[in-house]
């Protein structure tokens, strides 16, 4: 009896890890401080990554996101010039915006098109 008990906790421990949604930031705003404001939330299960998009100027934006999108942006490069994608792969990770790694105009709204394109298809 005590081996079938550990092993029901076992499982029990293995599908709350398994079956745990990520948490990401996902909101917009005007900066980083903005945007955080609106809070973290679980992910869709099929999610994998946390994103952040951040134009000079223009705000950030945060989402819940795939590998294989931050994998095309970062390979493929920015389709406009002062927009920067960055992902990362742990709960609520894009808390931070990266605003001060971008150089560049603003251009993040001409961004947003493409990232939910690719996010949403």
């Amino acid at each position: 009896y005590q081996c079938l008990k550990t092993a029901a906790v076992t499982l029990a421990a293995l599908k709350q890890t398994i079956c745990k949604a990520l948490r990401c930031y996902t909101c917009m705003g005007s900066n980083n401080a903005d945007c955080n404001r609106q809070g973290s939330k679980s992910c869709p299960s099929y999610s994998d990554a946390c994103a952040v998009v951040v134009g000079h100027d223009s705000g950030v934006m945060k989402s819940c996101s795939y590998k294989s999108f931050c994998s095309q942006a970062n390979s493929q490069g920015y389709r406009a010039p002062g927009v920067r994608v960055y992902c990362c792969y742990g709960d609520d990770c894009n808390v931070t915006s990266f605003a001060s790694l971008l150089p560049g105009p603003n251009y993040l709204l001409l961004f947003l098109p493409l990232f939910f394109h690719c996010f949403f298809k």
